[in-house]
Parts: C-alpha cells; structure tokens; sequence
C-alpha cells in the first residue's frame, strides 16, 4: 500500500535523499531527461530552440576537438620518447623509405585513370568465373522446348 505525501513535509527514502515531489522518478538524472544538452539550456529552463541546439553540439564538438589536441600535446611531452624504443627497450632504427616508387604494377591491371582495376584477368579470376558458371548452372533461365512455346 502507498503512502499520502503529508502537506508541508517532504519525502525522503530510508537513506535520507529526498524524494522529488513531481512525478518523476528519482533515479533519472536532469541530463538522461532532456538529453545531453539539458542543463545548458536557456535560463528559462524551457526546450532550446534548434538553432541553439546546434550552436551547443557544435560547441561542445570544439571542446572535444581542443581536448583532444591538449591530449596528443601532453603525450607528446610526456611519451612520445617511447616511440623510439621496442618493448625490450633497446633503440628502433628508423624505417627507411624508398626514393621512388613506380606508377604502374607489374601484377595488377591498371585502369585508364591509372589506379588499380580489378583482377579478373588474372589466372585466379578466370578459375573463380568459371567455378561461377558451373555452380550457378542449375538456376539459370533455360529456354523452352519448342513445344512449350508461346505460338
């Protein structure tokens, strides 16, 4: 059985948190109410309009921007030196790079715009078609005897 709420008393819970008076239940946080924005909403702490939505997504993008160059600078300072060792911490050699490298592929086909085309032309592509034909045999259309066509 429920209880009244007594006129000029609040409600509180066993452990001494008070009970919101509205229908709402206490487990819900302002934030989970009205979604992330909701606590920088105007000061008349009615629904923002869209435009202002988008003004706080989009500050808020710039904050998680900021942060993440103030993150990659601290480790920068703080770590980086560590990319230049293995786990065994001896010292990495770094990776040369070759001076050039070759437009066209000796393997791949090269399309007119000069990137790399498909690779049905190889020995394996043409296995694969093959394959595709002989086990796709069975459901391909079939054209009728002449007694079974339209006269």
């Amino acid at each position: 059985m429920g209880t009244r709420p007594t006129p000029g008393l609040q409600r509180t819970t066993s452990a001494g948190y008070r009970l919101p008076t509205t229908g709402r239940p206490a487990s819900v946080s302002p934030a989970a109410r009205g979604g992330p924005a909701a606590g920088r909403g105007p000061a008349g702490g009615g629904q923002a309009p869209r435009e202002a939505q988008g003004v706080q997504r989009d500050q808020l993008w710039r904050e998680l921007v900021e942060a993440e160059g103030r993150g990659r600078r601290r480790w920068a300072e703080n770590w980086s030196f560590l990319k230049d060792y293995d786990p065994m911490g001896n010292r990495k050699e770094p990776e040369k790079l070759p001076d050039s490298v070759p437009l066209f592929s000796d393997t791949l086909p090269n399309s007119t715009n000069q990137v790399v085309g498909s690779r049905v032309d190889t020995p394996l592509g043409r296995t694969l078609i093959r394959m595709d034909f002989s086990f796709t045999e069975g459901v391909r259309k079939k054209k009728l005897e002449d007694e079974l066509q339209p006269a």
